[in-house]
This record gives structure tokens, C-alpha cells and sequence, in this order.
């Protein structure tokens, strides 16, 4: 089975995670056949102009699918994010309608605000999808609006390790932490300053807090003045990396929906956001916390009740199978 994904590579370890989830929840689903994966990347270096003008560029030299023709594919898949529609996906849809390819949604979120789709979406939609979920009510009222049914389940993302290792106690802290300072995945320079002196205040309160950073600029940034600091360009290293850690903070969505793959409880410290905050609400151990009381949070967590996270996660798996095995039928 050849499998057409839009998602990206070296650029958005979050969008990573959520393809690692997808592909363990497919191999499970397709356990009989033999899958070669083939990358759509959204990558916005591959752009013509990176978030201005992104349409990939006629001439493209990486290892990902930007041909046109459909002809290779058995099945179009979209991995979760909000980037799900719009011109980063042109491509991608017009190959899914030139194919005429069944077509699998899984985890698509957005921001509390309208979402207009274009024509070749629309026909997709109506004429190619097969399963999708929506990780937020934002985009289930797309969804309802255009009258495509489709099921609200947690991100993905949740699947991106299938093994957890819950802690028998809050020892050692994962503290994922962004910096204000990028064009792109940057929080509030209120947030960044805020995290920052949390880190410094847990550490003074006797916490080991290590902080883990997802973006080579925050690492530059942090790697000094807050180590130890740990960082990986490859995005899979984080499954491994987050075992380490009985807790997670932090201010990535996608940081804390892995801990909760790995059986780990998060504080999430940028719920107001809407993206997150639409996200993280199907998400029971995803706790919401500030970083002025982070430290009085911390200290009050080990009351939390956490036994029923890996059966939580085991639900939605089945729910996720259900659907997708209602495939092969």
C-alpha cells in the first residue's frame, strides 16, 4: 500500500509527533499489508515564500512527494495540525482528486475562527473522504456547517509511542520551554520571561527540572544559561527522550499530548491559546496551570489522580481502530 501524507519534516517536531501517532494507529488498522510512506511536506522552506506565498516551488530538490502525478497512490492521508486546508495543501488535494484517491483525516484542529475551503477541498471531501476525526469543535463546526460527518477524538499525537511508563512519583521534571524571539512557534515575550523564572524557582525548590527544547533557536537561546538543556534535530528522539521525566511542563501542545503517549501527566502553560486550548480540552490529563503558581502546582500534584491515563489511552485507541478498520470491510 502506497500512502500519500501530508505533514513535515525538520521543521515542526509537534507535526511530527502527530505523524508518528498516525502511522502506528495505520500499520495497526493495515497490519496486512506492506506500506511505503510518501511525505507531502509542508515544510514553509520548500515554499515560494515561506508563510506569504506558500505554494511549493516549481523545482524541489528533497525527498518528498512534489510530482502531480497520482498514479503511485492507493490512499491520501492528512496527519492532524491546523494546517489541513488552504494553499499548502493545493497540491495535495489536487493529487487526492486527480487520483481519485480515498482520503483519511485524522486529528485536523484550527483556531476559534471560520474556515473557508476551496473547490478541489470541497470535492475531496464530498466525494473521496473516508474517515475523518477533528481534534477541536473548531473544526467539527466546519465540518457540520458543510454537513461532513465525521467524529471529535483527542490528537493523534496521543499514539505517537505505543508504550507508556507511568511514574510511581513526581521526581524528575520536563520543562519544554519556547522562546519569543522566533518568526514562527514563538509565545509571548510575557510567557517566555515567565517559564524561564519558573525553571529558576522549581530548581531553588529542590525539583531536578531539566529543560527540553524543540526548535534549534531555543536551544541556542537556553542552552546556557538554563542547563542542562536537551535538544535533538530528529523528532522521533523525543519519544525516548520524555521517558526520562515523571512530569511534563509545557508551554508546546504537542509536548504535552507526547507525555500523555508515554504515560506521563503535563501541565500545559499556554492554554489560553485557542488552538491549544480546543486541543487539550479532549485531553483529561493534560492539566492547565500558569507559570506565576507553577511552582505551588507542582508541589500539589502528586494528590492528582493519574491511574486511569493508559486505560483512558487505550479507549480512544479502540476508538480510533474502530473506525479505520471499518476500512477493510
Amino acid at each position: 500500500m502506497n500512502i500519500l501524507v501530508s505533514s513535515t519534516r525538520q521543521w515542526n517536531p509537534g507535526d511530527e509527533f502527530i505523524f508518528f501517532g498516525v502511522q502506528n494507529l495505520l500499520k495497526e488498522s493495515f497490519r496486512e499489508h506492506r506500506i511505503n510512506w510518501v511525505l507531502y511536506d509542508r515544510n514553509p522552506d520548500l515554499f515560494v515564500d515561506g508563510f506569504s506565498h506558500p505554494v511549493h516551488r516549481e523545482r524541489l530538490w528533497g525527498n518528498s512527494f512534489h510530482h502531480g502525478n497520482p498514479q503511485c497512490f492507493d490512499l491520501g492521508v492528512i496527519a492532524g495540525t491546523p494546517e489541513w486546508m488552504g494553499l499548502p495543501l493545493k497540491g495535495f488535494y489536487n493529487t487526492v482528486k486527480e487520483g481519485h484517491l480515498p482520503l483519511i483525516l485524522l486529528g485536523v484542529g484550527y483556531i476559534d475562527a471560520p474556515i473557508t475551503f476551496s473547490e478541489d477541498e470541497l470535492y475531496c471531501f464530498r466525494h473521496q473522504l473516508k474517515v475523518v476525526t477533528a481534534r477541536d469543535e473548531y473544526a467539527s463546526r466546519a465540518f457540520n456547517e458543510y454537513g461532513i460527518p465525521h467524529e471529535i477524538l483527542p490528537c493523534p499525537a496521543l499514539f505517537a509511542s505505543w508504550k507508556e511508563t507511568p511514574p510511581p512519583s513526581i521526581q524528575k521534571i520536563g520543562f519544554i520551554i519556547q522562546t519569543s524571539k522566533t518568526l514562527n512557534q514563538s509565545v509571548s515575550e510575557e510567557l517566555c520571561h515567565a517559564s524561564v523564572h519558573a525553571v529558576k524557582q522549581l530548581r531553588k525548590k529542590g525539583f531536578v527540572v531539566e529543560v527540553v527544547c524543540h526548535y534549534i533557536d531555543e536551544f541556542v537561546e537556553f542552552s546556557r544559561t538554563l542547563a542542562p538543556v536537551r535538544y535533538s534535530y530528529d523528532a522521533r528522539d523525543y519519544i525516548d527522550l520524555l521517558k526520562d521525566y515523571d512530569l511534563i511542563l509545557s508551554t508546546r501542545l504537542h509536548g504535552a499530548i507526547l507525555a500523555n503517549s508515554l504515560g506521563k501527566p503535563a501541565l500545559m502553560l499556554n492554554s489560553d491559546d485557542s488552538r491549544c486550548k480546543g486541543t487539550i480540552s479532549h485531553f483529561p490529563y493534560i492539566f492547565t496551570a500558569h507559570p506565576e503558581t507553577i511552582v505551588d502546582e507542582v508541589t500539589a500534584f502528586e494528590a492528582k489522580d493519574l491511574d486511569g491515563l493508559v486505560p483512558w489511552k487505550a479507549h480512544i485507541r479502540d476508538r480510533y481502530l474502530s473506525l479505520l478498520n471499518s476500512l477493510e470491510q
